[in-house]
Order: C-alpha cells, then structure tokens, then sequence
C-alpha cells in the first residue's frame, strides 16, 4: 500500500464521517463503524509493532 492510497482512504474516511454527522439519520450502522474502527487500530498496532525498539543513549 502506498501513501497516495492511505491518504485518498483517509480522505474518505473523513469524508464519511463528516456526512454521518451532518445526517439525522445514519447509513452505517454503529456495529459497522466500530468493525471499521477495531480494524484501524489492529493495522496501526502492527504497524507499531513493527518499529524497531529505541536504545537507550548514554
């Protein structure tokens, strides 16, 4: 995945929740949303956990 694709994601995304809140009534519903949410945490806990571990500087 490259960067360009995160950020068009990300835009919409944006773009989604931005239209949710200006909506009375909701098209996704809320199990829906915290799914989507539960799978952003899980990819940026990898990607943390990919991150090499910091050394101590004496």
């Amino acid at each position: 995945m490259t960067m360009t694709d995160l950020s068009d994601e990300r835009a919409a995304k944006r773009d989604a929740i931005r239209k949710a809140r200006n909506s009375t009534k909701p098209t996704v519903p809320a199990d829906q949303v915290l799914a989507l949410l539960d799978a952003d945490l899980a990819r940026i806990q990898a990607a943390i956990d990919t991150l090499p571990t910091p050394r101590p500087t004496d």
